[in-house]
């Protein structure tokens, strides 16, 4: 993603390998050093994600109307991994757009379409989680089949058109006075109108931001609530209770991190309207957005068993015996 002004170039423009660019600022064992990190995480955000989509997709357990949207999530993070982090981190590392012209435009199009479309995907999650916890003896009849259908075409439907001004830099006319090419001609960066930024970047992240806050804080009350019901309750109906909130718990560390991950390159962006020479910090911050795609394979591992078992089971290929994909995930696996 950029931002609505990015810092030009101090530097001349140079002739990187035919290429018309600012050229490589660090050195070259340096630049060896950071691809190999920046690899890492972009192998990881695709392994990892391609992890979450495989479980889900072979245990029928994990085969639950929430679980949709978490497939569909960590789809959305898949493609972040596989498109957009190979493509930055080349441009990154030296400081120059290797691709044709035209993709460095749709380049920014889908950035911005997959970010905007996770954003989303954690707002449908809260208000799926607000309705499991609120209403559950009328969860199966609200959320249904229609409402999942409903809820991924407006995270990817919505998303796409909310990213659909950067499309304007397509066309010099246009984009004229709202999205203009600027510092080399090969470095595919552009400084973008502060309203079109307004709609493509910043009410996505800040609506969604508070429409979170707002369900998980209603759930926060609820779930205190009815912790004195769990203590007195007996036998399924305690169990029942007790993975509803293990879920929301779970569901809330991933939602937290993603929102905090991506909060500092918003910061950033409005500071780089009054501020000169953001791009180091410009970087950082988006790099933390984009690795933090990484790290729901993570935190699903750390605070939900299924899920856990889940990733241990494809770890030790035991998924190719009979009944492997019945296998019960709730429990501790032998």
């Amino acid at each position: 993603m950029n931002h609505t002004s990015a810092p030009s170039t101090r530097n001349p423009c140079v002739t990187f390998r035919s290429f018309n660019c600012t050229g490589p600022s660090l050195p070259e064992n340096y630049r060896a050093l950071l691809l190999a990190i920046l690899a890492f995480f972009t192998l990881a955000t695709i392994l990892g994600n391609l992890l979450i989509i495989s479980s889900i997709a072979f245990f029928r357990q994990l085969q639950s109307f929430p679980n949709v949207l978490a497939l569909s999530l960590a789809f959305s993070d898949f493609l972040v991994g596989l498109v957009i982090m190979p493509l930055a981190v080349t441009k990154v590392i030296y400081n120059c757009w290797f691709y044709a012209r035209l993709y460095c435009n749709v380049h920014y199009f889908l950035d911005f379409t997959f970010t905007n479309c996770s954003i989303l995907h954690l707002c449908s999650i809260a208000l799926n989680r607000y309705v499991a916890i609120t209403d559950p003896l009328r969860y199966e009849s609200r959320v249904t089949r229609r409402t999942l259908v409903v809820m991924l075409v407006t995270c990817w439907l919505g998303s796409a058109v909310s990213s659909s001004p950067i499309l304007l830099s397509l066309s010099p006319t246009l984009s004229v006075g709202t999205i203009k090419r600027i510092s080399c001609p090969d470095d595919c960066v552009f400084d973008i109108n502060i309203g079109i930024m307004v709609v493509i970047g910043y009410c996505p992240y800040f609506a969604s931001l508070v429409v979170i806050v707002c369900i998980y804080g209603k759930i926060y009350r609820i779930a205190r609530a009815q912790v004195t019901k769990i203590r007195a309750q007996q036998g399924g109906g305690l169990r029942t209770m007790k993975r509803e909130h293990s879920a929301t718990k779970t569901l809330g560390v991933i939602i937290g991190f993603f929102l905090i991950s991506w909060l500092p390159y918003y910061v950033i962006v409005l500071a780089s309207l009054a501020l000169a020479d953001t791009l180091l910090a410009y970087r950082v911050a988006l790099w933390i957005g984009y690795i933090s795609s990484a790290f729901n394979p993570i935190l699903y591992a750390a605070f939900n068993r299924p899920f856990r078992n889940a990733f241990r089971l494809m770890f030790r290929l035991k998924v190719f015996g009979e009944g492997a994909r019945d296998t019960d995930l709730s429990g501790r696996l032998k």
